[in-house]
């Protein structure tokens, strides 16, 4: 059963604060739950449990794998094609390891700096990640099969990985979780009975094609970009076999300016909230941001009020770990907005 990842923003702590918000409102069994900007799909695992049907997005393809394996699949899927006859995660947790791109680039192999990984840990990534890229080439696992690999891999990275939660740096020290060896496992897939779906997509783009019950909002509230935060995850979801993917800087990252948030950017945010929020086609909107987000709180509760009624919730929340080193702000407020729309 895979454990929660460390990922910077990820409401795993305020779950039951957002379920008393949104089990309140007067919607159907079944109802649709739009966590749009997604990440590690916390949220929609937990409203998935609850009876809803849940839709999740996210644009970066490594939590698109999260959100298929965790939210559209209902069931662990069965590698018929495959013709081995071990259990598949065993299989690729056996399979003799080689060095290739990941190793020499990400580990300290022959006295490289970088240190995400032990040497033997990141030979397990090239080896289990070219054999998923062998299966899916060759057709021998359906679309769902590869996510669900992609998902367990990615787990099983986030759990040994020489980093404080996010990838923008390694470690200079090597924690002990690093000498752990590398293991998938099995995904905790539940069966809700309904027809969940995941999406890869812009959530400004998307937002406005569906009609919802209750669309989530959890956007980036501060400058770091997820894309720079996470790149060794997206370089996994991604892969390297096609062309050996360009490098820079002392961690290895690769360019990311396609891939960046206009949520993330202090010129840009408040436009893209407004823009979102005028787009959306949702009974109920329920956004959760920080008292450090870059758009001013009174100036999202203007955004809201143009679409309806909002009421204001406000939770003391314990602040992430990875960006407060130094210990000088322990506690953060997290704010959920709950807008009523008027049709």
């Amino acid at each position: 059963m895979w454990e929660y990842m460390r990922y910077y923003g990820c409401k795993t702590k305020l779950l039951d604060y957002i379920e008393e918000v949104a089990t309140k409102l007067p919607v159907k069994e079944g109802a649709i739950f739009f966590d749009i900007f997604s990440g590690t799909t916390a949220v929609g695992k937990h409203f998935k449990r609850l009876g809803f049907t849940v839709y999740s997005n996210d644009f970066l393809e490594f939590a698109y794998s999260l959100a298929v394996t965790n939210i559209q699949t209902n069931t662990i899927p069965k590698f018929e094609k495959l013709g081995i006859k071990d259990d598949v995660i065993d299989f690729l947790n056996n399979l003799p390891t080689k060095s290739g791109f990941f190793t020499k680039t990400y580990s300290p192999y022959r006295n490289s700096k970088r240190q995400y990984l032990s040497i033997e840990n990141a030979k397990k990534v090239d080896t289990i990640r070219e054999k998923i890229h062998e299966w899916k080439s060759n057709k021998k696992i359906t679309d769902t099969e590869y996510y669900y690999l992609i998902s367990s891999l990615i787990n099983a990275v986030s759990l040994v990985a020489n980093v404080t939660g996010t990838y923008a740096a390694f470690l200079k020290t090597w924690d002990k979780r690093a000498f752990k060896t590398l293991k998938l496992e099995h995904g905790d897939i539940f069966d809700n009975k309904k027809k969940n779906k995941a999406f890869h997509s812009d959530a400004n783009l998307l937002v406005g094609k569906y009609d919802v019950d209750i669309l989530y909002l959890d956007p980036p509230y501060n400058a770091r970009q997820f894309a720079s935060n996470y790149f060794l995850l997206e370089l996994i979801a991604d892969g390297w076999f096609d062309r050996v993917p360009e490098i820079y800087g002392n961690a290895g990252m690769r360019p990311y300016e396609h891939q960046k948030s206009d949520y993330s950017i202090s010129r840009k945010a408040e436009e893209a909230l407004s823009d979102l929020i005028s787009k959306a086609k949702a009974k109920y909107i329920m956004l959760s941001y920080n008292d450090e987000g870059i758009i001013p709180l009174p100036n999202i509760m203007k955004i809201l009020k143009s679409r309806g009624d909002v009421v204001e919730y406000k939770k003391d929340h314990k602040r992430y770990r990875a960006i407060n080193q130094d210990g000088s702000k322990i506690i953060t407020k997290e704010h959920l907005f709950l807008l009523t729309v008027k049709k």
